[in-house]
């Protein structure tokens, strides 16, 4: 105890515990000053050590001198009876509880000052992506990997409402007001932070906003090393969860399965998705190319291999990589992604190969699986909802999706187009007037104001939406251009148009499908000029193109001898027919329809499996969803009970993706099931005379040698 003794009458535990109080208060302020003068990562760490270093000199100082009325002299001089330690220790004291009344200050102003979550609002989040600090700011993509990783560790949370990415990115590098940002996305509270990487050195400041007030209710910042950025976004994911008052404990905030441990296959990784979200042909290689990169760093890394599937499969839309090359690195990606573990992404993966083998029932339960697993997660949102039965319940998801994801002009886009099929015009308009205000030129935007025009059958508004459109041109744009010009007799424009695009986009002719379609039929009629003809012939396009074209073109006829003849079909059964066409072009179901009413069904019977989900929402839309509907119910049915008067009254027109095949009404096999019907062909004939034939005479129908099929 005599040891115990002469510490404390040397005063060492006072000025150990006033430097300890004093070292705390100092940390306090360079973790609020740091980030303000963008001091480098080091600097933190620095004083932190300098300041560890030197307690023990301290203690060691305090034990070997005194304070004495001559000066500091060395402890064992000095004379006890002369020893002035107690006084000195009074004036200690005095230190040590301004030190403590400060820190006292400091906590008292972070509980009661600075403001916590509110238990009465809704627990709803917006992440938005982390500023780039770095010295050369070439770190964005850095910042918004580590905010996405945040968010899909938030949105794994059932008690919390978070606005998925594409909603809160949308706000990168914008200078609106964080309240602003937050009543746009309607949530209560908004993550912002800043990210600054020299090296493998990182800091990562992040802070919590009350949208209301816009104070401050939490704030934090992270000095680690790049091999420590796992563990430091599950720091932060679960230090929000506090601040918004959610019990859990630690090891319920975790990392995604099928993530790297990695930090440069993680740093690559980000790079690529960050490209894949641009869905363009140059950024899907490009993000192709950083991920298979990753993947080499990891050869486990699952999510990396699912986001590589993804981007394969965004390419068969956006360009980038031919057909057979995404299809065979597909496969290969899924039978590899067989022996990880479960995540979203994965499930997602899993459903649409399901759904290439054609194991429809299959395919639907991992659609709502995957959106089970992550609500938030806009591909999949959009693409699982795709899949749903019920058209009411498709219309209610999209609703949902629009609380998480307000800024989704893909999601908006689709759920315009179902209100216009379920004939609410009302809702479709003011769903478009948001899209009109809040969207800049974009394809879903384009889209959206097509599908509404065409509702109104008003080709003037549709052409100037061409002409306006400063969006990027692309699969849905190309396909509305050609076609509409086609429609309402701007035939040069269009074969212009056609001439430069593909001398461009050699392998973008499937874009111009329905328009080569349009003018075949056009010359067939010899309703072109010669100079249309000779441009219309020297059209770059492969002659295997222009023969699938003149082969649909005849089926549309009902003439299926040429088809049959291209695809070897003669003789075959209803299993090698399945087998040998490619069931995700329009050929195959036309050539069953044309058997069928020749009096072989077993083609149709084949195809009812591939088609029912499509039959399932012609039913509930009264075959008001597309003009495929008709066809697809004469596959599965022998008499269709579709009132034909209210099909041509109510049926929206123009659907981009058989945008002028509708001008093949009297004699398509689509609508074999309805023509025997005694009111359809004056309706048709009508129909068309009304709509296609007032834009572009040479597409209307002589009443007088209208004949149904042979």
């Amino acid at each position: 105890m005599k040891i115990f003794s002469e510490f404390k009458r040397r005063n060492v535990f006072k000025v150990a515990s006033v430097y300890l109080v004093t070292c705390w208060i100092i940390l306090q302020i360079v973790a609020v000053v740091s980030p303000a003068l963008h001091l480098p990562t080091l600097f933190s760490t620095i004083i932190t050590v300098i300041l560890v270093i030197a307690f023990p000199f301290v203690c060691i100082f305090a034990w070997a001198f005194e304070l004495t009325p001559e000066g500091l002299k060395r402890t064992h001089e000095v004379d006890i009876n002369e020893s002035i330690g107690k006084h000195t220790g009074s004036k200690i004291n005095y230190l040590l509880a301004i030190s403590l009344t400060f820190a006292l200050g400091f906590i008292f102003y972070q509980n009661w000052f600075i403001d916590s979550a509110d238990d009465n609002v809704e627990l709803s989040i917006a992440v938005l992506p982390f500023e780039d600090m770095s010295p050369d700011s070439s770190q964005s993509y850095f910042g918004d990997g580590i905010a996405e990783e945040i968010l899909n560790s938030l949105a794994r949370l059932n008690k919390l409402v978070v606005i998925a990415r594409t909603s809160s990115f949308n706000f990168k590098d914008s200078n609106s007001d964080i309240r602003e940002i937050g009543k746009k996305l309607n949530v209560n509270y908004v993550l912002e932070g800043s990210v600054r990487k020299d090296k493998n050195q990182l800091r990562i400041t992040a802070q919590l906003i009350e949208v209301s007030s816009g104070a401050h209710i939490w704030s934090q910042t992270y000095d680690r090393t790049l091999d420590s950025i796992f563990a430091v976004q599950d720091e932060l994911t679960y230090a929000i969860t506090q601040a918004l008052k959610l019990n859990l404990l630690p090891e319920q905030v975790e990392q995604e399965a099928g993530m790297t441990k990695n930090p440069k296959a993680y740093e690559l990784f980000i790079k690529g998705r960050e490209f894949s979200y641009q869905r363009s042909s140059e950024s899907l290689q490009q993000a192709a190319d950083f991920l298979k990169q990753a993947i080499k760093q990891d050869p486990q890394f699952h999510l990396a291999k699912a986001q590589l599937y993804m981007v394969y499969e965004l390419a068969s839309y956006y360009g980038g990589f031919n057909t057979e090359e995404s299809q065979a690195e597909n496969e290969r990606l899924f039978w590899e992604l067989t022996t990880a573990p479960d995540f979203p992404l994965k499930t997602l993966v899993t459903a649409l190969q399901a759904e290439k083998n054609y194991k429809l029932e299959v395919t639907k339960q991992l659609h709502q699986m995957a959106y089970n697993q992550s609500p938030n997660d806009p591909l999949i949102q959009n693409i699982s909802t795709l899949y749903l039965d019920d058209f009411q319940e498709m219309i209610k998801r999209r609703e949902q999706i629009l609380r998480t994801n307000p800024q989704s002009q893909i999601n908006a886009s689709n759920l315009m187009y179902l209100y216009l099929v379920a004939e609410q015009p009302q809702r479709a308009e003011q769903l478009l007037s948001t899209i009109n205000t809040n969207f800049k030129d974009s394809s879903a935007k384009f889209i959206a104001n097509f599908y509404y025009y065409a509702y109104k059958q008003d080709i003037q508004k549709t052409l100037e939406l061409i002409n306006t459109y400063r969006g990027e041109p692309n699969s849905e744009y190309r396909k509305v251009k050609s076609s509409i010009n086609i429609l309402s007799s701007n035939v040069n424009v269009a074969l212009a148009y056609m001439s430069d695009e593909l001398d461009q986009l050699p392998d973008g002719s499937e874009d111009f499908f329905n328009a080569y379609l349009l003018l075949l039929d056009l010359e067939t009629k010899g309703k072109l000029t010669e100079q249309q003809q000779v441009r219309y012939r020297q059209l770059p396009v492969t002659e295997e193109f222009q023969n699938r074209v003149l082969a649909y073109y005849k089926l549309e006829q009902g003439d299926e001898a040429l088809y049959e003849k291209q695809q070897q079909l003669a003789g075959a059964t209803a299993d090698e027919f399945f087998q040998q066409v490619d069931l995700s072009q329009l050929e195959p179901y036309s050539f069953a329809a044309i058997k069928k009413f020749k009096g072989d069904d077993s083609y149709a019977r084949k195809l009812r499996g591939a088609i029912a989900p499509a039959v399932s929402v012609c039913q509930q839309t009264q075959n008001k969803n597309s003009w495929s509907c008709a066809g697809y119910l004469y596959l599965v049915k022998d008499v269709l009970k579709t009132s034909v008067k209210s099909m041509f009254n109510r049926q929206p027109l123009l659907d981009d993706d058989s945008i002028g095949s509708e001008t093949f009404l009297l004699t398509s096999p689509r609508f074999y099931g309805l023509n025997q019907h005694p009111d359809f062909e004056p309706l048709a004939t009508s129909f068309i005379n009304s709509t296609f034939g007032k834009w572009n005479p040479d597409l209307a129908i002589d009443e007088t040698i209208v004949s149904n099929p042979q």
